[in-house]
């Protein structure tokens, strides 16, 4: 039976995935496309859109990643950027350009080192979930919640496991903010308002299952998250993860 979009079943053999448990777990749904492959920016922007980011912070977004990748934009293709993640040409049998999930953990673009559940490139699998980085992080809920602050100082200890570990760290004042974002937006998307946090439960279906956590009580945000609310989250676990 062909399932229907919004319905769950997890990646299965040839699938892709990205280093996002929010993207993946997007696929997983049907939002974008469930083998992970051939996404265009119209699907990607619809989904990121549906799980309640605002049209700001989502144009923005997809128009960056979808840009050609170029270690050197200097010399590259015109148009291209190191935060791009499309191949020159990589495009549909419409000709409409297109990503790829796995793309996502390409390197010098956007995945980074000092991930909250993955590896670093130089250490492991820098696209699956870690089963103890996993275990850790799920440690520092305090009553069943993940509150802001929190995942901001769980940030600094990562990369302070990872400056310890990983002689090749790769972990700037960029990298940073990139790692900041995503968690804001993590805060932003599934939080239960200003002061109570995420939800275990919640963070359990995203991370552990990669499923966006409907049967837990979530659902996507009425008021979407736009720019000026996402970055005081940012600037608030910025400051408990600054490590430098």
């Amino acid at each position: 039976m062909e399932l229907q979009k919004g319905q769950y079943h997890p990646a299965g053999p040839g699938d892709l995935r990205s280093p996002c448990p929010v993207l993946n777990s997007l696929a997983n749904h049907g939002y974008i496309a469930r083998d992970g492959k051939s996404i265009t920016a119209a699907e990607l922007k619809s989904a990121i859109r549906y799980v309640g980011l605002g049209l700001d912070i989502a144009s923005a977004l997809v128009s960056r990643v979808f840009q050609v990748h170029s270690d050197d934009p200097k010399h590259g293709p015109p148009g291209s950027s190191k935060a791009g993640l499309r191949d020159p040409g990589q495009v549909n049998k419409d000709g409409i350009p297109v990503l790829n999930l796995d793309q996502v953990g390409r390197p010098h673009a956007l995945e980074h080192d000092v991930s909250i559940t993955r590896q670093d490139r130089e250490l492991g699998d820098c696209i699956h979930l870690d089963p103890e980085l996993y275990k850790q992080f799920l440690g520092t809920a305090k009553e069943g919640r993940f509150h802001t602050a929190d995942i901001g100082r769980y940030r600094k200890v990562r990369y302070d496991e990872q400056q310890r570990d990983n002689p090749h760290l790769q972990f700037g004042k960029f990298e940073h903010y990139i790692a900041c974002s995503e968690v804001a937006a993590l805060r932003s998307v599934f939080g239960k308002g200003v002061t109570k946090g995420i939800p275990d439960d919640y963070v359990r279906a995203v991370f552990g299952e990669e499923r966006l956590p409907y049967e837990e009580g979530w659902s996507p945000r009425r008021f979407k998250v736009y720019f000026p609310e996402a970055l005081a989250i940012l600037l608030v676990i910025s400051h408990y993860a600054w490590p430098f």
